[in-house]
Order: structure tokens, then C-alpha cells, then sequence
């Protein structure tokens, strides 16, 4: 019986590269034609799922924006409770769009070994900007809404 290695997973570049580009262009499909740093709006899929979309960054070439579940109906279960969110920075020059947060992890690798200490899966990185992907196709098929609101500071 011949006994080999498991193989190590490869990040795929041109893939990953291609994911991001398509996430991009269906973001913009949810952006206003003009927004700044403190620009807030909301998607509503259904009466259970409603989305905020915050600008929380914005610059000549990169803007960060966080999407978070907001639920007013459900109770908070524990203080170790934390909303579905995450930080999308959107490359305009090079028209792609990366999760760069989720929840409270931030900068994931390209790839982890596995098993590791945090249980990440070694194609992490691609596993959450395909959550993205998923999502923004989601808001496309179900004919999303968005109104644009200034947040009060």
C-alpha cells in the first residue's frame, strides 16, 4: 500500500482575482451613484432580513464599506453575541472588492494548514468572499431596496 501526503491546498489566483472582480461589479449594482464617508442605507430582502450598508471609509482609489444584519426583532442571547457583519474594501482603480473583516477577525491568509489552532479551513479567504458573492446575489434575485440616509455623528 503506498501511503501519500494529503495535499496542500493552492490558492488560485486568477480565480480569486475573478471572484473579486464579480463581487465589485455586483456591489455597485447596491452603491448610490455618489457616496462619502458616513453614508448609511439600508436592504431590506425580506420582513426577517434587513442589511445595513455603512461607508466607513472613503478615498481616491479604496472605500471601506461594513454590511451588518440588523434584526431589532430578536433578543441578544449573551454579551459573546455579535451580529453577523463584514468589512468590504472595494480597489477602484483595480475593480475588485475583498472582505477584509468578518465578525471580529480580521486579515485572513491565503491559506491555512489545517488543522490549526483558530479551526480556519485552509481556503478561508475564498470561503468568505464567496459568502459575499452569495449574498450579493442574493439582494440582485430578490430585487433589493436601498435608501440612502446620512448617519447622525
Amino acid at each position: 500500500m503506498l501511503m501519500t501526503k494529503p495535499r496542500q491546498y493552492q490558492p488560485q489566483l486568477p480565480d480569486f482575482l475573478s471572484l473579486c472582480e464579480r463581487n465589485y461589479a455586483r456591489l455597485n449594482r447596491l452603491l448610490p451613484a455618489h457616496f462619502a464617508a458616513g453614508l448609511q442605507w439600508h436592504i431590506a430582502i425580506n420582513p426577517q432580513q434587513h442589511y445595513q450598508l455603512s461607508v466607513l471609509e472613503c478615498g481616491p482609489f479604496t472605500t471601506r464599506l461594513q454590511i451588518e444584519l440588523i434584526a431589532p426583532d430578536q433578543p441578544v442571547l449573551s454579551s459573546n453575541f455579535v451580529t453577523p457583519s463584514f468589512d468590504v474594501q472595494l480597489y477602484h482603480d483595480a475593480q475588485l472588492a475583498e472582505v477584509v473583516r468578518v465578525a471580529r477577525q480580521r486579515k485572513f491568509a491565503a491559506r491555512y494548514p489545517y488543522p490549526n489552532p483558530q479551526m480556519m479551513q485552509p481556503d478561508e479567504k475564498r470561503q468568505i468572499n464567496q459568502l459575499l458573492s452569495d449574498w450579493l446575489k442574493l439582494c440582485v434575485a430578490q430585487g433589493y431596496s436601498a435608501a440612502a440616509v446620512e448617519l447622525k455623528q
